[in-house]
């Protein structure tokens, strides 16, 4: 018979010299890693949680768990900054440049007014689906979510938090309080979004990615 596990990750973060530096993070023998780029500092502090349904694999003795599924899941998280570049024809159009920067290309400094695009990816490694991926990631400080940014690969549902991480709705709503004493429900402005939610319903297939995408605009 397979073998049960849960697996759930927490923030780590590795803040050093205005960077965040990579890391890895081992979780429930082996199960999954998590891998996050270097990303330029500029007063945004990231965060990523992802957890799962329980995961069904064969049976295995202790240690070959480890060797074996240390590579089950690898989770990066990569940042793009929106430009507005010429072509040689000199028509205007809209690029996204790494955050990283690359070769013979430093990274670009971030401004207030600014947009970043971040694209958070599940990397199937093992021979099997994974199935029961949730990925959540909370917007960084100091931005705004740009409405109807979100989006997915691999056919998730998309919803949202506006009270910390506490509860999610795909369209979240607040209360207001009228001058008259009635109380109306609204749409959530984009101001009280905090985190952003990919809940994925099919199977990850085998040696597959997917991943969730979301607009940020620095304040």
């Amino acid at each position: 018979m397979p073998s049960s596990f849960h697996a759930s990750i927490t923030t780590v973060e590795a803040w050093t010299g205005g960077y965040c530096k990579n890391f890895m993070l081992l979780v429930d023998k082996g199960l999954l890693t998590m891998k996050r780029s270097s990303l330029p500092f500029f007063g945004v502090g990231l965060a990523l949680t992802l957890s799962f349904a329980p995961l069904h694999i064969s049976p295995l003795t202790p240690q070959p768990v480890l060797a074996q599924t240390q590579q089950n899941l690898d989770v990066e998280l990569a940042g793009h900054l929106r430009v507005i570049e010429k072509n040689w024809r000199g028509e205007q159009k809209v690029a996204w440049r790494s955050l990283e920067g690359g070769f013979m290309r430093p990274a670009p400094r971030v401004k207030p007014g600014d947009t970043i695009r971040y694209t958070v990816s599940g990397n199937n490694r093992t021979e099997q689906p994974i199935s029961g991926l949730v990925l959540t990631d909370d917007l960084p400080a100091n931005t705004v979510y740009v409405m109807g940014s979100a989006a997915s690969v691999g056919g998730a549902t998309i919803t949202y938090s506006i009270d910390g991480g506490k509860t999610y709705s795909a369209n979240p709503t607040i209360r207001v309080t009228l001058p008259d004493g009635r109380v109306e429900t609204r749409p959530a402005p984009a101001e009280r979004y905090t985190h952003v939610r990919w809940t994925f319903q099919n199977a990850v297939p085998a040696r597959a990615s997917v991943n969730g995408q979301y607009q940020v605009r620095v304040q």
